[in-house]
């Protein structure tokens, strides 16, 4: 039964190692440095322990300067491998006692090269291979098979590679053995760098009291009692204290049996890293804060492209296109003697660097990529490729303001990396907002195409200018025969009025109201065309926002909520 559970254990473990792998892919840049960093250790940690199997089971003593940690170890492995007192050595390597055999591509993954393998006839030199005395520890040696216990340099020692050893190991041992006494068990020290970093893995956490023989039964269980307290404080709920002496041997078998028990159980190593993981989730989830399933809101969006088309010269261009209508409606249709007038005034979209002559026949049967389908023309229509527009601050003050609008909707309530992950999509975004929009403006059909009616008023007002001229011209001739005295020459007449006079004056006439009526119907028309333009525009820009700033965010967002959701499953 124990290893059908540990066999599922080990499964579960695995796929939380999954789970990690993929939130430190996806946290690139959505984490903390610090808080990805110490995931990946986490799971390079756990890999690589995992992979030297569940065969041993590594133990660390660790304890203050004056706890009795050398003299324990000796105790629990029955030999005198570790000096003690004023013979210890001030070495910062541990001391590794292993129990049967096939640990060393572990303890060479530790770092650990002082050890000694205990046989069946007693330490062996693990190194060397050499068998040593000691009956009692090769009793031990097949009563606790698989067991590695290392002895830590004291972690309360004033030579920082001590202390440094000591942090080192600690992050990748299986099971903490903290040795403390009744003297000093309630160090700042320990407590503070040691125990309350390591909350939440009771499971992997035992407390050996040593030095009980020096208390009396009263103040054994005073000193447990307030032990146990410290530690809930810590964190550290339902840890066993265990009250020893190695100097009297009390409590010593009690411990082999408890390090005997979690070495068979073989899931020591399995709960030491589903306590770290646990410990790193908590910081994750308090990293990606309560990402949710989000997309830019329908509002901000459009009020992000309404600006943009601003910022696009929205107002300059649909100005523009409604002056050029009516400016080139009078040059269609205007009355001919007044018409050169507005030949001199520039064309108000040449004039603003919206298009040029040659420019005007492009949009027919223009592939329309956006809309998927073709437009049409009578190739009279103009597509602007870059524009001139002169920048606008206002525009621009309220697009920026539109960014910002948008960020923070989408940002509201997000930790700080995850604001700073959304805040890089768009600065990026804006910085290549202006030239998209410029390039968008310059792929914009304005629909200054010439409309049907401008052929037929100017066929009028053609033949209109062609009977004034003609009426002109046969009155010249009449007063230069008149001039010279010659014979009259045959006047036709309508209703008594000469005919040259009715060309002449009809001709005047219906061109002027050709031209009034042409100019009054250009105004409506210029004002419809510079509302297409402007729509056009929008929906161009629509485009542009949607690629360059709304489709980044909102994978941005999707980003975020997968690694929320991967956190949450991580957590469990």
């Amino acid at each position: 039964m124990s290893g059908r559970r540990s066999g599922r254990e080990a499964d579960e473990l695995q796929v939380r190692l999954n789970l990690l792998g993929k939130v430190i892919e996806l946290g690139s840049g959505r984490l903390p440095a610090e808080v990805r960093e110490r995931a990946g250790q986490t799971f390079g940690t756990a890999t690589a322990r995992l992979g030297h199997g569940t065969s041993h089971t590594v133990v660390a003593l660790a304890g203050a300067t004056g706890s009795g940690k050398s003299s324990l170890f000796n105790a629990i492995t029955g030999t005198e491998l570790a000096t003690t007192g004023v013979r210890r050595p001030t070495t910062s390597t541990a001391l590794a006692a292993v129990f049967g055999e096939g640990a060393d591509a572990l303890l060479d993954w530790l770092a650990v090269p002082n050890r000694q393998r205990l046989g069946t006839t007693g330490p062996t030199d693990a190194a060397a291979g050499e068998p040593s005395s000691g009956e009692r520890a090769g009793e031990l040696a097949g009563e606790l098979e698989g067991l590695v216990l290392l002895d830590l340099p004291d972690h309360d020692s004033t030579a920082d590679d001590h202390r440094a050893e000591v942090d080192r190991l600690v992050q990748v041992v299986d099971v903490f053995a903290w040795v403390v006494d009744p003297q000093k068990y309630a160090d700042a020290a320990l407590h503070e760098q040691y125990l309350r970093q390591f909350a939440g893995h009771s499971a992997v956490t035992m407390v050996l009291l040593n030095q009980i023989d020096r208390l009396d039964p009263a103040a054994r269980t005073a000193c447990i009692d307030d032990l146990g307290r410290l530690l809930v404080a810590d964190g550290l709920r339902g840890v066993r204290v265990l009250p020893l002496s190695a100097t009297t041997g009390e409590g010593i078998a009690p411990l082999r049996r408890e390090l005997a028990a979690r070495v068979a159980e073989r899931r020591a190593i399995v709960k030491r890293i589903d306590a770290d993981l646990d410990w790193l989730a908590n910081d994750l989830a308090a990293a990606v804060g309560d990402a949710a399933d989000a997309k830019v809101p329908a509002a901000a969006r459009e009020r992000l492209v309404d600006a943009a088309t601003g910022a696009a010269g929205g107002d300059e261009i649909s100005a523009a296109v409604e002056a050029a209508y009516r400016h080139r409606g009078s040059l269609a249709v205007g009355w001919p003697p007044v018409r050169w007038v507005r030949r001199v005034r520039p064309d108000p979209l040449a004039r603003l660097g919206l298009g040029t002559a040659a420019a005007t026949r492009n949009a027919a049967g223009r592939s329309d990529e956006r809309r998927g389908r073709t437009s049409t023309g009578n190739g009279d229509g103009i597509t602007v490729r870059r524009t001139a527009v002169a920048a606008n601050p206002l525009a621009a003050a309220r697009l920026g303001e539109a960014l910002r609008d948008v960020q923070r909707t989408v940002t509201d309530r997000l930790p700080d990396q995850p604001r700073a992950a959304i805040d890089a999509v768009v600065s990026a975004s804006g910085e290549r907002l202006p030239d998209a929009l410029d390039e968008a403006a310059g792929r914009t059909d304005l629909h200054v195409d010439a409309p049907r009616w401008w052929s037929l008023l100017g066929v009028a007002q053609r033949m209109a200018t062609a009977a004034m001229v003609a009426g002109l011209l046969w009155l010249l001739v009449l007063g230069v025969v008149g001039w010279f005295k010659l014979p009259d020459p045959p006047l036709p007449k309508v209703r008594a009025i000469p005919l040259p006079t009715l060309l002449a004056i009809g001709g005047t006439a219906i061109g002027f109201l050709v031209a009034v009526l042409g100019r009054r119907l250009a105004r409506v028309g210029a004002r419809r065309r510079a509302r297409l333009a402007r729509r056009a525009l929008a929906d161009e820009v629509a485009v542009v926002v949607d690629r360059g700033v709304v489709a980044p965010l909102n994978s941005e967002l999707a980003h975020q909520a997968e690694l929320g959701r991967l956190v949450r499953k991580l957590a469990g």
